[in-house]
C-alpha cells in the first residue's frame, strides 16, 4: 500500500520550496520529480503527493483566509514558513478529504512539525488545527 505519510513529507518540501522561490508555480513539476526519486520515499503514494500539492497552490489564497480566523494575535507573515505550510496542508485535507479522521490528519500535521521544526511549534499549530476542526469538522467532533 502506498504510503500517505511519506507523501505529505515530500509535499511539505515541496511547498517550502515553492514558497522559497516566490511562488513560482512552474517550478513544481520538477520539485514533485525531485521528491519521487528519494530512495527512501519509493513506497509513497505518489498521487496523493500531487494532490496535495496542488490542491494547496491552487487554493492557497483561500487556505490563508481560513487559517487566519485561528491564528489568533498573529499575521500570517509572521508564521514561519514551514509552519503555516503544515497548517496549509492539514487545512486542504480537513476541507477535501472528508474520509480522513481530523484526529489523523492534526497527528500527521504534529508529526511533520516535530520531524521537520522541532518541539516548539508544535503547541502552536495543535492550537491552530483544534479551532480550524471545530469550523471545517462540527459534525466529526460533535460525535467524539
Amino acid at each position: 500500500m502506498a504510503n500517505r505519510h511519506m507523501a505529505r513529507e515530500s509535499a511539505l518540501e515541496t511547498l517550502y520550496a515553492w514558497a522559497s522561490a516566490e511562488k513560482d508555480g512552474g517550478m513544481i513539476p520538477d520539485l514533485i520529480a525531485s521528491r519521487l526519486q528519494h530512495e527512501e520515499r519509493d513506497d509513497q503514494d505518489e498521487n496523493y503527493l500531487r494532490e496535495l500539492v496542488y490542491g494547496v497552490i491552487d487554493h492557497v489564497d483561500a487556505l490563508d483566509e481560513v487559517i487566519k480566523t485561528a491564528v489568533r494575535g498573529r499575521s500570517l507573515r509572521s508564521v514561519a514558513q514551514l509552519e503555516i505550510n503544515v497548517i496549509r496542508l492539514a487545512v486542504w485535507e480537513m476541507q477535501n478529504r472528508l474520509e480522513i479522521p481530523y484526529r489523523v490528519i492534526i497527528n500527521e500535521a504534529l508529526e511533520l512539525t516535530r520531524d521537520y521544526a522541532g518541539e516548539p511549534p508544535r503547541g502552536f499549530i495543535n492550537g491552530v488545527l483544534d479551532n480550524l476542526a471545530k469550523q471545517l469538522r462540527p459534525a466529526e467532533i460533535g460525535k467524539k
